[in-house]
């Protein structure tokens, strides 16, 4: 089943439970995967024990560097020892949701574009990326672009060099310089280009807050 594969022990989850005296989200970790079930620490609250029966419906929610998934299951047995788990049946589908509030981080990578104009690809020009999100990206060049010219840009990543289309969405000139700040959404890009672009994000993001620069 598609996804499976991300439910491991000790994944961090959320567990909901929609209705009932225990309504609420509650926060736990996988305990163990298997082929038709899996087990999740009894969640506590203010020190104690959520009492979830038998046939309980919940929702587990997690996430990774470019999405959260989740999907509804129902509490087939508890197991008060060695600790209180809770056993799930394995659920026949698991739902990605897309993160539409992307993380924007500054970056600083080489860009080279082509504006899209009536008779094809104009002129190769350069610039330098000021700042990188999974939805789009701002950089330096020296020229104003059009606010809703189409381009085609060249990203230089740490993973290899990614060609993707883009919107101009805001073009103004840097205070005291010859350059133009430009701010673009990405345009009609796939999927697993943004899931590349995201980690490369939550990369930086990482090393930032490893330096103590978040």
């Amino acid at each position: 089943m598609q996804y499976l594969d991300k439910l491991h022990p000790g994944l961090a989850v959320d567990l909901h439970v929609s209705e009932g005296d225990y309504q609420g989200n509650y926060k736990t970790h996988i305990d163990e995967v298997g082929k038709t079930r899996l087990s999740v620490y009894a969640p506590h609250q203010d020190g104690t024990v959520i009492p979830l029966q038998a046939g309980s419906t919940v929702e587990i929610t997690f996430w990774d560097e470019v999405a959260s998934y989740t999907f509804k299951s129902v509490i087939i047995q508890r197991i008060a020892v060695p600790v209180q788990v809770f056993v799930l049946k394995m659920p026949d589908s698991i739902k990605r949701v897309q993160r539409r509030n992307y993380v924007r981080v500054p970056a600083s990578f080489p860009v080279s574009y082509q504006v899209v104009e009536k008779t094809g690809l104009g002129d190769m020009k350069e610039g330098i990326m000021l700042d990188l999100s999974g939805g789009g990206m701002r950089f330096q060049t020296k020229e104003k672009l059009d606010k809703g010219s189409i381009l085609y840009a060249y990203l230089e990543l740490p993973f290899g060099t990614l060609g993707i289309p883009g919107r101009v969405c805001r073009s103004e000139p840097i205070e005291n310089t010859k350059y133009f700040s430009v701010s673009v959404d990405f345009y009609q890009i796939t999927e697993k280009d943004r899931d590349r672009i995201i980690k490369c994000v939550f990369d930086i993001q990482r090393d930032l807050r490893k330096k103590g620069l978040m």
